[in-house]
């Protein structure tokens, strides 16, 4: 069907090529509408260039929402990202926290541990006493 078509076209332009140059004659009019009539234009049916249309139309759908759907996964995807930080820097917060918390329970341990010693200590002069 694609080659009847291209021998079409190529016959119109030869055609087109004879009438431009002012060539007519009998026999070159006589040529040319027996091969005009040789070859009848291929003529599509209606429905199948509906059908084609209506395809195109869909991909065409299909594309501005596939489109429309990754335009909001890198939305999300920002927005996640975001998210992401904020709690990985709110959990460094926390990780910072909770050192400085064990170090200061640390220290007031071993105040505490002094002090019991100071205590014992006083209990057992006097126990001496």
């Amino acid at each position: 069907m694609l080659i009847e078509k291209e021998r079409v076209v190529e016959r119109r332009a030869f055609c087109a090529i004879l009438r431009s140059k002012h060539i007519h004659s009998p026999e070159v009019d006589a040529l040319m509408s027996a091969k005009v009539e040789e070859a009848p234009l291929p003529t599509t049916n209606d429905s199948d260039f509906q059908s084609l249309e209506e395809k195109v139309y869909r991909t065409i759908e299909l594309l501005k929402s596939a489109r429309e759907a990754k335009a909001a996964v890198e939305r999300d995807n920002a927005r996640l990202r975001e998210q992401l930080e904020t709690r990985e820097e709110a959990l460094e917060t926390s990780r910072q926290e909770m050192i400085n918390l064990r170090k200061e329970r640390e220290e007031v341990r071993g105040r505490v541990e002094k002090m019991l010693k100071q205590i014992e200590q006083i209990a057992a002069e006097e126990v001496e006493a």
